[in-house]
């Protein structure tokens, strides 16, 4: 199976870490959903009443992170509805964040050619439609791979081993899935390698899943 890769980066980024209210937190890196999203405005599928494009419910997407300028803390007004209360609250960002997409399944090579042209039929934004993108580029197709070495991201309850190269930060974050009970995610910045229990389908470093075990989150 093939997939179709690209350097994705954003001025800011933010993709809201499920379960939290209060205080917006951020995953380092954007999740198969996320993803399917990016690739979803970029292509121009239409979304269905679920929110998920019929285009991606037969592919696997993943991301991972080539690097940022520091996850930071910004204040964000809100309103609630309908009580009509607003406040103040903490969001972390993602600042100036460089990301390599991927997407695969079969037939693939119909999006490639336009990808790689340059021709987007409209621009995804990082996690909140206020964060555009800065740019788009090195739009490629490479082979996947079963591994069970990854370097983006995985359940906890999968993950046997991390190897360490140089400097490396671990994440941990609830993600709604439905792999295992333990919600909880490794997330890798850096040189790090998730080793798993179990083989995943990958493209250059980067675990590929299936939206199926992600919840679609709408808006």
């Amino acid at each position: 199976m093939k997939a179709i890769l690209a350097q994705v980066s954003f001025f800011e980024a933010h993709f809201r870490v499920h379960r939290t209210k209060c205080a917006a937190l951020t995953y380092p890196i954007p999740l198969p959903t996320s993803v399917a999203g990016i690739f979803g405005a970029l292509c121009g599928w239409e979304r269905r009443i679920d929110g998920q494009p019929k285009e991606a419910t037969e592919m696997f997407f993943g991301a991972k992170l080539v690097r940022h300028d520091g996850i930071i803390q910004e204040h964000m007004t809100y309103k609630e509805v309908p009580k009509k209360v607003r406040g103040v609250a903490p969001v972390t960002i993602v600042n100036e964040p460089v990301y390599v997409i991927a997407m695969a399944g079969e037939g693939i090579e119909m999006w490639h050619d336009s990808l790689a042209e340059g021709s987007f039929k409209y621009l995804p934004y990082g996690g909140q439609s206020w964060f555009f993108p800065k740019d788009i580029t090195n739009v490629r197709i490479n082979e996947t791979v079963e591994t069970n070495e990854i370097g983006n991201y995985a359940p906890k309850d999968i993950v046997k081993d991390v190897k360490v190269k140089g400097k490396v930060f671990l994440h941990l974050f609830p993600v709604v899935h439905n792999f295992s009970a333990d919600e909880t995610f490794y997330f890798v910045e850096g040189n790090g390698t998730l080793v798993l229990n179990r083989n995943v389908r990958s493209v250059e470093g980067i675990g590929l899943y299936s939206l199926e075990h992600f919840k679609w989150m709408i808006g």
